[in-house]
C-alpha cells in the first residue's frame, strides 16, 4: 500500500505500463473517497505522466490533487511531484453529487489549469512548454470517452484515442495548439453505444494572454 499521495501517483503510473495500454486507466481500488484516496485518471502525454488523485481531507471536503513525472529511458518512472491541487466542492466518486451537478447532462467541464513544464519536444521553447489541464465530470450512465485530437502542428500521437471513466472526473492534459473533442458514449443506462453532447478542449499559448476553455462542439 502506497504510503502517501505521491507514491500512489507512482504506483499507478507504474502499474499502467505494466499494462502497457495506452488507452484504459487504472481503476480505482476504493469505492470512494471516505476510504482512502482514488485515482480518479492518468494522462500520459509523450514522457511525461500526470495522474489526478482525490481525497477526503481532514476537514470532511473531498480534495483533489494533481501529480506527474517524467519517463526514463528504460521506461520506469521517476518519483511523482505534486502539481496542484484543492477543494472541490462536490465527491465526483459519489453519484449523487456528480447527477446534481450535471442535471442530465452526461459531462461536463469541471476545472482547468496551466503550468510550464520540461517537455524537450523539438518546438518547445529550450525544451519548456505551458500545458493546460482540462477536467471533464462524467455521469455514471457514461461508459467510455471518444475522443479525438486534432494539433496546428505536427503531432505523433494517434488523432483518435478513448478512456473509460472510472469515477466521475477525467483528466486531459493538452500541449499548446491542441484541441481535443469529447464525445460521451452511454452504456450504462439507456440504449448502448448512445452517444451524448460533445464538447471540444482547447489551448492556444499564442499572443499575450494564453487561449483555452470548453465549449460544446459543434459537429455539424
Amino acid at each position: 500500500m502506497p504510503k502517501n499521495l505521491a507514491e500512489l501517483a507512482h504506483a499507478a503510473l507504474t502499474a499502467k505500463a505494466e499494462r502497457a495500454t495506452a488507452a484504459i486507466q487504472v481503476t480505482a481500488t476504493w469505492p470512494g473517497i471516505g476510504a482512502g484516496p482514488v485515482v480518479a485518471d492518468i494522462c500520459v502525454r509523450d514522457d511525461l505522466g500526470f495522474v489526478l488523485l482525490l481525497h477526503r481531507r481532514r476537514d470532511g471536503q473531498a480534495a483533489e490533487e494533481l501529480y506527474f513525472s517524467t519517463r526514463r529511458d528504460d521506461g520506469s518512472w521517476a518519483a511523482a511531484d505534486h502539481l496542484s491541487g484543492g477543494a472541490l466542492g462536490i465527491d465526483p466518486t459519489d453519484d449523487r453529487d456528480v447527477v446534481g451537478v450535471l442535471r442530465g447532462r452526461p459531462l461536463a467541464p469541471f476545472g482547468e489549469s496551466e503550468t510550464e513544464l520540461f517537455t524537450g519536444r523539438p518546438q518547445a521553447d529550450e525544451g519548456y512548454e505551458r500545458l493546460c489541464f482540462h477536467e471533464v465530470l462524467v455521469g455514471p450512465e457514461v461508459g467510455r470517452l471518444d475522443v479525438e485530437r486534432a494539433s496546428s502542428g505536427s503531432d505523433t500521437d494517434p488523432s483518435r484515442f478513448h478512456k473509460a471513466p472510472t469515477c466521475g472526473v477525467a483528466l486531459f492534459a493538452l500541449f499548446p495548439g491542441e484541441r481535443l473533442t469529447v464525445r460521451p458514449i452511454v452504456e450504462n443506462v439507456g440504449p448502448p453505444g448512445a452517444p451524448g453532447q460533445a464538447y471540444e478542449l482547447t489551448y492556444s499559448d499564442d499572443g499575450p494572454e494564453a487561449d483555452r476553455g470548453v465549449r460544446p462542439a459543434d459537429l455539424g
